[in-house]
């Protein structure tokens, strides 16, 4: 259990009760726990400086200034205390010395230059929540070509694939550890103990992959009102790798690292200063 600001909160891989898909997430008690909980199965330090992101259209204003006010309190919110409550008591987590907030999915695009340098490069980053595009042409950002779909992501995904799963056998599935396995690691359902039949299975996964993925890729030409004229355009992000093969964009190319792909490129720039 982890305690802060007085909110506890049970963090584990076999339930998913709270819902992330709300606009002050990143600023939320839910995000630091979550971030204090992946610091600690990756057994971070006493002293250790942390890199946060966040959504390009969150980072900067319209007018390109970046939205100091944000960005300093999403560096703040990651200084707040969470404590770690556990049968052989209390203790209280590493806070990190130093925090770094940076735009996501724009590293990546810097450094992904295309073989023409007039041409721009589009970003098409995919998580678990929303979707972001980001074009940059000549080093810098075309704001007007950027944007974020929000409700857009692996977890609509989730919920259109327990639809189309429930439309087929007429029965609720409450489980949605297994539709998630289901879904990204193509994993067999089983209700009542007996897998339901593999036509149906498939065939609701596919419908549910096509679905977002059409609406993702009209989302994105409605922001980047294209990306014919992009050079190449740049899959990242943990739906990426689920929706690979689903666009029509012949020019896309899966990020070798498309679910660390944010975190690479922020260690890479801050490595490099």
């Amino acid at each position: 259990v982890y305690v802060t600001k007085g909110e506890a909160y049970t963090v584990v891989d076999t339930l998913q009760t709270e819902d992330t898909r709300f606009a002050g997430f990143a600023l939320s008690s839910l995000n630091r726990v979550l971030v204090a909980h992946a610091l600690r199965q990756v057994g971070a330090p006493e002293a250790f400086e942390l890199v946060v992101g966040l959504p390009l259209r969150d980072f900067y204003w319209d007018n390109g200034t970046p939205n100091q006010d944000l960005i300093a309190a999403k560096r703040e919110t990651h200084r707040i205390p969470v404590q770690l409550r556990t049968l052989e008591g209390d203790s209280d987590l590493p806070v990190p010395a130093r925090v770094h907030v940076l735009p996501q999915s724009l590293v990546v695009a810097m450094q992904s230059p295309g073989e023409d340098p007039d041409l721009p490069i589009a970003v098409v980053d995919i998580g678990s929540r929303t979707t972001d595009i980001t074009v940059v042409q000549n080093g810098k950002v075309d704001f007007s070509r950027c944007g974020t779909l929000p409700d857009l992501g692996v977890a609509a995904a989730v919920d259109r694939f327990q639809t189309a799963i429930e439309e087929r056998r007429g029965k609720r599935l409450p489980n949605r550890k297994i539709l998630h396995g289901a879904l990204i690691q193509n994993k067999r359902i089983r209700i009542n103990g007996a897998e339901i039949p593999e036509a149906d299975q498939q065939s609701a996964r596919k419908e549910a992959l096509k679905e977002i993925a059409g609406r993702i890729q009209r989302g994105v030409e409605r922001h980047a009102r294209t990306l014919e004229d992009c050079d190449h355009v740049i899959l990242i992000g943990g739906g990426a790798l689920l929706l690979e093969g689903q666009f029509d964009w012949p020019h896309a190319q899966l990020h070798p690292q498309a679910v660390h792909a944010n975190a690479m490129a922020w260690l890479e720039t801050l490595e490099s200063v």
